[in-house]
């Protein structure tokens, strides 16, 4: 048995080698780390100013303007505080990043949040950091007491009937909403995003803001949605672009602060009251826990921290992923009724309720969301520090660089996605035949990675999809979406955020 043990670590050993060897071969005949086509820190600067190439520029804009002028690679300044970093349009470089990322995957942080954790909070965040401001050994530890309980199939299952209850309440909502031509108000994305917000925090919290009907007196409630507003509106001012609070704390900084500590205080204050709730009526086993309860078991910070997470990271992403997937079922009117007709299937009322069991039958619906994802992605990039010297676009990278991954050149890549500007479902069906819309499958799997890659996947992915998912079975099951304006515009920022007027028309079934 030893001889057998040696005699394949030996092998092991002589693959790893070869392989290490090869690696280093391919390495030393790459060009330099100092040949990658590279922009200055003033040319970064000139350019952003008012009547610069760069000037009021969304991300996608600033990427698509890079792309034209560097290619597939591009070393960029590190600016006020900023790490300089690698930016990379390749799949085939996404791979070799992601396969570099290290046993403990690090990615670029949002400083703010990191800096109010560590200096300002530390006796909520001394323990458990978050997995959003994170690295190393300290994140290790907290995905390792999470994974097993959000990314479990068995705890989403928790939440259907739920999640569902709130998606019906919107559709109710959409109905009152409608003016004389059944067109949503402008302010439509107000909406979907208490949706989002208020489905996170049913399973986060365990509890109910009502705030669908703009109703609700509940003060801490209407603190807690203007205050998670604000942190989508400013946190790209003081994280994605030059700010010089990495050495001076502004006033804007100073306030932006306090978004921080009112968010953190309303969810503390939250966890304590559903403490409160769970030992006055201790009556679900352990088997049929949700989230918060299971957290609060291991420790109640721990609690705090993923709820603050969970409210930080989903809630918008989850709205703009949501109002997607509307408008692009409602610019293309036959997949729309294809997408219905699966929905009947399961939901013969519009009353019938969804369920963990129903919905493992809607292959269609989930098809409709990967392509307006792949169309319309949520965010434009993802980022990793390479653990090892790799080799990008002929390039040599050091280990220790940060690298952000930019899929958007290749999701609308004819040789990856024919025909990539139609939003066609059926590339992702398994059973798909059709030779006029080839599958999905035929592409680079690393040119669509919405939700990540590897032991840093988006740990909220499956409570994002359940909650999609609820919204648009929904809301195509009761009425006919139109769309009768103007192409909707982006505003990119750390999200892709729709700015235009949502005027959907919402036609009666």
């Amino acid at each position: 048995m030893l001889i057998r043990q040696t005699a394949s670590i030996s092998r092991r050993l002589l693959t790893t080698t070869s392989t290490s060897f090869s690696l280093d071969n391919q390495l030393s005949q790459n060009k330099s780390f100092s040949e990658i086509p590279s922009i200055s820190a003033l040319k970064v600067v000139v350019r952003n100013i008012p009547g610069g190439k760069y000037y009021n520029k969304s991300m996608t804009q600033l990427h698509e303007l890079l792309y034209d002028e560097y290619g597939s690679i591009l070393r960029f300044p590190g600016l006020f505080g900023r790490p300089p970093v690698v930016f990379a349009y390749d799949a085939k470089d996404f791979e070799k990043v992601y396969r570099n990322e290290g046993v403990w995957p690090e990615r670029l942080n949002l400083d703010s949040l990191v800096y109010y954790r560590k200096t300002k909070r530390s006796d909520i965040y001394d323990k458990f950091a978050g997995l959003f401001s994170s690295q190393g050994e300290e994140w290790h530890s907290m995905r390792t007491i999470t994974n097993p309980i959000l990314m479990q199939p068995k705890t989403m299952k928790l939440y259907c009937t739920q999640v569902d209850e709130i998606a019906k309440e919107f559709v109710g909502i959409m109905r009152k909403l409608r003016d004389e031509k059944c067109e949503m108000p402008a302010d439509f994305s107000n909406y979907i995003n208490s949706w989002s917000l208020e489905s996170v925090v049913a399973v986060a919290l365990e509890r109910r803001l009502n705030i669908l009907s703009g109703s609700s007196n509940d003060e801490k409630a209407q603190e807690l949605i203007k205050n998670i507003r604000i942190f989508f509106e400013k946190s790209f001012e003081f994280d994605g672009l030059p700010s010089v609070w990495r050495y001076y704390e502004t006033k804007s900084f100073k306030d932006f602060l306090k978004v921080y500590d009112t968010i953190t205080n309303i969810v503390l204050y939250f966890i304590e009251e559903a403490v409160a709730r769970i030992e006055s009526n201790p009556s679900l086993s352990s088997n049929e826990d949700g989230i918060l309860r299971k957290l609060l078991k291991i420790d109640k910070k721990a609690a705090v921290v993923m709820a603050s997470d969970m409210l930080l990271a989903g809630v918008d992403t989850t709205a703009t992923a949501a109002i997607n997937t509307l408008y692009c079922l409602a610019k293309n009117p036959d997949k729309q009724e294809i997408l219905r007709k699966e929905l009947i299937n399961i939901l013969q009322t519009k009353e019938t309720q969804l369920t963990a069991e129903n919905m493992k039958n809607l292959p269609y619906l989930r098809g409709v969301i990967k392509e307006t994802l792949r169309i319309m992605p949520v965010i434009s990039g993802t980022a990793r520090k390479v653990s090892n010297d790799v080799s990008i676009s002929g390039y040599k990278v050091p280990a220790g660089t940060h690298v952000i991954m930019v899929p958007i050149f290749e999701t609308t890549n004819e040789k990856q996605y024919p025909q990539p500007e139609k939003f066609m479902p059926e590339r992702w069906l398994r059973e798909n035949n059709d030779p006029q819309c080839p599958h999905a499958k035929n592409a680079n799997p690393f040119t669509f990675l919405p939700f990540g890659f590897g032991s840093r996947m988006c740990i909220g992915r499956r409570l994002a999809e359940l909650e999609i998912e609820v919204l648009i079975a929904n809301v195509i099951r009761n009425f006919k979406l139109e769309w009768h304006h103007p192409d909707m515009k982006i505003k990119s920022t750390f999200v892709n955020l729709p700015i235009s007027d949502l005027k959907f028309k919402a036609i009666d079934l």
